[in-house]
């Protein structure tokens, strides 16, 4: 039988928290860091 695949949970670079994905797209809720942006917000 088939086994569903099981990621790891990837974590923002930046404050650490757990990256919400949507659309294909890595987002950070906390402080909106975002993968493949070059002008990425940083943590205060």
């Amino acid at each position: 039988m088939l086994r569903v695949p099981q990621h790891a949970i990837r974590r923002c670079p930046q404050c650490g928290l757990p990256l919400a994905n949507v659309q294909g797209i890595d987002a950070c809720p906390d402080c909106q860091w975002i993968t493949d942006r070059p002008d990425r917000p940083r943590c205060d």
